[in-house]
């Protein structure tokens, strides 16, 4: 566990210890905790998270310090957090479904963060984080965003009237493999960082992305076919050593999780409405947007893909099946 505490110095008027922070009150934070992200600097996602390190500094109750990308690759963060070697990330729950596989009702859901706070889903995702994976699930940021497929070719559609992805070579990460491979797609799984190149060169031809993004990775220089409609959500969530939370103040902890609670709300307002804009300017741009013929089977598939996935896991890792069966109906409205 990478946690540091600092101590103010008793003599007026002397310098800050190196990384403390003072808040509106002039009060130096005690405690420092590390966060690590797993997108690069320039996407929206990272700047969100990034200001609510920046939120939580400001208070000056405790000191979150932010270590650069690629401290510690995206797909290994989860456990890490889980180990202690850092003690925070905005990290997707598909990122670590393997090890937690009711993970999979946040990325299929539909719902809001104060919903499912509300109806006590967001309570069961904590009560599975803590006693499996020795992680405090704090909250569910960036929502309100979607995914859709792009594709470097106009998609096909089969007599079925769902797309025919047989000849489509698919960038796969952990939050839609299952629906790509229901929908018979040869899929690649890859970082982020290595798909332009990728698709530059052939080795994939579509990938599904947000509604955002598109334009900030440069995908669209290639990808000029959008399909709806959109599927899923994001699922980033502010995840936490559970040593690392156990071992705070409970006003270090009210801190973290009021300016979670305040995130969730502030940025699912923002992405919705930077959701408009870029739609607006990739069709302004030239993407051209297709509908899938057999919408409705096409949604189901996504969200059936994604629960049987959920399902073999549990029941390969001898786990009951309650809570999944619960988080379905609190997650999916």
């Amino acid at each position: 566990m990478q946690k540091k505490l600092k101590h103010v110095l008793a003599a007026a008027g002397l310098a800050m210890i190196a990384g403390g922070t003072f808040g509106a009150t002039g009060a130096q934070a005690e405690t420092t905790v590390s966060m690590v992200y797993p997108f690069p600097d320039f996407l929206v996602y990272t700047k969100s998270c990034k200001e609510f390190a920046e939120k939580v500094n400001a208070a000056g109750v405790i000191k979150i310090d932010v270590k650069p990308f690629n401290s510690i690759g995206m797909f290994e963060q989860a456990g890490e957090i889980r180990k202690g070697t850092i003690d925070l990330s905005c990290l997707p729950a598909a990122f670590y479904a393997r090890g937690l596989p009711e993970n999979e009702a946040i990325s299929t859901s539909n719902s809001s963060p104060a919903a499912v706070r509300a109806n006590g889903g967001m309570a069961i995702i904590d009560e599975l984080h803590q006693k499996y994976m020795n992680m405090k699930y704090l909250g569910w940021v960036d929502t309100g965003v979607k995914f859709h497929v792009y594709f470097k070719d106009a998609p096909k559609f089969g007599d079925d009237g769902l797309p025919d992805l047989s000849n489509v070579k698919m960038r796969d990460n952990p939050i839609y493999g299952a629906f790509f491979r229901a929908l018979k797609a040869e899929t690649h799984q890859m970082p982020v960082t290595d798909v332009y190149a990728a698709i530059q060169k052939g080795v994939v031809n579509a990938s599904a992305w947000t509604s955002i993004g598109v334009k900030g990775l440069k995908w669209d220089e290639f990808l000029r076919h959008r399909l709806d409609p959109d599927f899923y959500q994001t699922d980033i969530g502010i995840i936490m050593n559970l040593d690392t939370w156990n071992s705070l103040s409970e006003a270090e902890q009210k801190a973290l999780q009021d300016a979670v609670i305040e995130h969730e709300e502030s940025s699912r307002k923002a992405r919705m409405a930077e959701v408009v804009q870029e739609k607006a300017d990739l069709e302004a741009a030239g993407m051209e947007v297709h509908v899938v013929p057999n919408s409705e089977a096409y949604l189901k598939i996504a969200i059936d893909s994604a629960y049987e996935r959920m399902n073999e896991r549990l029941k390969s890792d001898d786990r009951p099946l309650d809570a999944a069966e619960k988080l379905r109906g609190l997650y999916l409205e």
